[in-house]
């Protein structure tokens, strides 16, 4: 079995344990019945753009994802400390996949994936990288040749043809079914990247399944927004729901109110019918996401059942860095020839011991 700290310095040790020097021991959580076993890697809740997810069964061990980023917000650069959890997120997701035997791509947005060109500044990532990443691994990826935009069309052509040379075999994912021993992973068809007809394109949901157990790991769904979208989830009668929240952050300027109050309404009813949901993602790049999510979390305990975020699942507190941008800023300012480095590839042996 997996163990993560929260702390980036790698050690190894014996079997299938990780040792991260620092911090408390995180195991894979028991989903259900404990046959599905899962562990967030990278969310925003960590202070990344990401929903890089571990999941292993008795049969398999998968990482949905592998990718983390940084974005653009408040005209200003991501702090340091927004680096800091990109390096440690990038060094989690790494040692992950090295135990892992399967890797899944949603869709092509850079924050789901590790592209194979070097960029310290927004997705800490490099040739090598990938190579480390992908090499050996199976990739269940969207097809890039359907239900696809331009960009990602673009993106996942070079993907597909830079990681052949390194990976064991990449498939085609969409509405397809895998089945290693007692363990199913089935891949929706491609759904909307929050609203029907949205021009970020579509994504793959994933339902891994035993037979006493089923989790979906629902990734830039954005609720769902989409009631389609919510009647697939609820369709696999999950014991767990990973879900991707709406970006409330961008309200009234690339998404509407009527689409966040369609997301909210879904979420009622998905934590209504699920046991365990965890939201996060775009939701959280805002400091008010307890508010937005407050006749959720009603509903919820109602129901006696859960919803929390991905940090919270593994019982940390939600480090909102993105969000907190300005402030991080104003408190603990970062010289302009830090960044000049950081563009260099200076910092990375600085900020992954950090």
């Amino acid at each position: 079995m997996l163990n993560f700290y929260s702390s980036p310095e790698i050690n190894f040790r014996k079997g299938n344990e990780i040792k991260i020097a620092g911090d408390q021991i995180r195991d894979p959580v028991p989903i259900g019945n404990g046959d599905i076993r899962v562990l967030p890697l990278a969310f925003e809740s960590f202070g990344v753009r990401s929903m890089a997810t571990f999941v292993e069964t008795d049969d398999i061990k998968i990482v949905i994802d592998p990718g983390s980023a940084l974005g653009p917000r408040f005209h200003l650069s991501p702090h340091e400390r927004e680096y800091i959890a990109l390096a440690r997120s990038r060094r989690t997701i790494l040692e992950a996949a090295r135990r892992a035997e399967i890797l899944t791509v949603s869709h092509y947005h850079f924050d789901h994936y590790v592209p194979n060109f070097e960029d310290w500044v927004w997705l800490w990532s490099s040739p090598e990288i990938a190579e480390d990443l992908y090499r050996g691994k199976t990739i269940l990826a969207k097809d890039i040749n359907s239900n696809i935009n331009a960009s990602q069309r673009k993106r996942g052509y070079m993907f597909q043809k830079l990681n052949s040379r390194t990976a064991r075999e990449i498939k085609i994912a969409d509405g397809r079914s895998f089945t290693f021993g007692q363990t199913i992973l089935q891949f929706s068809k491609p759904v909307a990247h929050g609203s029907p007809g949205t021009e970020l394109g579509y994504l793959l949901m994933l339902t891994i399944r035993t037979p006493r157990c089923c989790l979906i790991h629902a990734s830039d769904v954005q609720g769902p927004i989409d009631d389609e979208t919510l009647r697939m989830i609820l369709m696999e009668k999950p014991d767990a729901a990973i879900v991707g929240g709406p970006p409330i952050y961008l309200a009234g300027y690339k998404i509407d109110e009527s689409s966040l109050t369609a997301a909210r309404n879904n979420m009622v009813r998905l934590v209504e019918r699920v046991p365990l949901t965890v939201v996060d993602h775009h939701l959280l790049r805002s400091l008010e996401y307890r508010d937005y999510l407050e006749p959720v979390f009603r509903e919820a305990e109602k129901r006696k059942h859960r919803l929390l975020t991905a940090s919270e699942l593994v019982g940390l507190e939600p480090q909102l860095l993105e969000a907190r941008r300005k402030e991080l800023h104003e408190r603990e300012p970062v010289a302009k020839d830090w960044y000049n480095r950081l563009k260099k590839g200076e910092l990375k042996e600085e900020l992954i011991k950090k």
